[in-house]
């Protein structure tokens, strides 16, 4: 019944006009309240809470770029459609909203703004966590996520990020501003210092063991100038990993149909994994 319910709001938001974007998030948040008294949120374990909340998502449809909007840079709200990011993001902010003594829309959007903005402050188009590298260690700095360790197999990772300095015009708020461009520059370059480790698609098993149901999986690119190109949140079934993202070629939010190591290993760009474990 809560499942049919958030549908009926998801079709209500994109096609009828007479709800404001605003009250339809709403609407879709009163229903995520509604879900977590229901399924008893507050009780789970973290990662049962986090693989929950993702749950609740299933369905959403998958919208590229809401968070580029005309303008100063503002939080973008936008439980309606969701891309991999913010997915992920959105999932991580409800579970701490659930710590609130009042969890409310008010606290939903501090916690949302905390965790996608370096140091939790909007500054302008560069204070957003653009590059994941950026992202997972403010966030981790910030007691959201911690690393997880990932065994023997694992191998040194460079961020090697310059994608968004060197395509400005991929990115509106890049091409209208020269001077963050620069901003951006300098931001890569001191990601660019740092190392961290990750877990090549080949090494991973069906089972791997050291990932949990709810951590997210940031999945690393081949891509040159980028560091990762997808994000998710994992789930276990019979002992094997699949995961729960918002998915462009599923049009939607989905769990994979084959596990983790073999979605991975049917994307050519992805070339592997770091997890992080929400707290």
């Amino acid at each position: 019944m809560i499942k049919r319910t958030f549908f009926l709001f998801l079709l209500v938001a994109s096609t009828v006009s007479a709800f404001s974007q605003e009250a339809a998030d709403r609407a879709i948040f009163g229903a995520f309240l509604d879900y977590a008294g229901k399924e008893n949120l507050k009780e789970k374990e973290t990662g049962e809470r986090v693989a929950s909340i993702a749950r609740f998502f299933l369905k959403t449809p998958y919208v590229a770029s809401t968070l580029e909007a005309d303008g100063a840079e503002r939080l973008q709200v936008n439980l309606r459609g969701l891309d991999c990011t913010t997915f992920v993001e959105n999932v991580l902010a409800l579970h701490n909203l659930l710590k609130e003594k009042a969890p409310d829309f008010e606290a939903y959007k501090r916690i949302l703004t905390k965790i996608r903005y370096r140091n939790g402050i909007i500054d302008r188009y560069p204070s957003r966590l653009h590059y994941t590298t950026d992202w997972l260690l403010d966030n981790q700095k910030k007691g959201f996520v911690s690393l997880v360790k990932m065994g023997p197999a694992s191998e040194k990772f460079k961020p090697n990020v310059n994608f968004m300095s060197t395509h400005p015009a991929s990115y509106p708020a890049l091409k209208s501003n020269p001077a963050f461009v620069a901003e951006m520059a300098i931001h890569e370059a001191r990601l660019n210092k740092l190392s961290l480790k990750y877990l090549p698609k080949d090494k991973l098993t069906d089972e791997a063991p050291f990932i949990h149901t709810g951590d997210i999986i940031a999945v690393t690119s081949a891509t040159p100038g980028i560091d990762f190109s997808h994000l998710g949140i994992a789930v276990r079934q019979n002992g094997v990993v699949y995961m729960i993202h918002a998915s462009s070629t599923g049009k939607e939010v989905v769990t994979t149909e084959k596990s983790l190591k073999s979605y991975l290993l049917s994307v050519r760009h992805h070339t592997g994994i770091v997890v992080l474990r929400p707290l």
